[in-house]
């Protein structure tokens, strides 16, 4: 997740140097645009890989009381 936030952010200012505008505004729109993008991208992902919902079938582990 890190390195597709890192490719995003860096495609990003490369774009930007590589554009026909200069203007600092727009720089600090469309960073903070690909950076919002990526916690999207993140928060999905995480979602969907870590904090998914169990299965009705899945096994539950049993709780070990001492």
């Amino acid at each position: 997740m890190f390195a597709l936030g890192l490719a995003l952010t860096t495609a990003t200012l490369a774009a930007l140097g590589h554009g026909p505008w200069h203007g600092r505004t727009v720089e600090l729109i469309v960073f903070n645009a690909a950076n919002v993008l990526a916690t999207i991208l993140r928060f999905v992902a995480f979602r969907s890989w870590i904090f998914r919902t169990r299965r009705s079938g899945a096994p539950v582990a049993q709780e070990i009381n001492l």
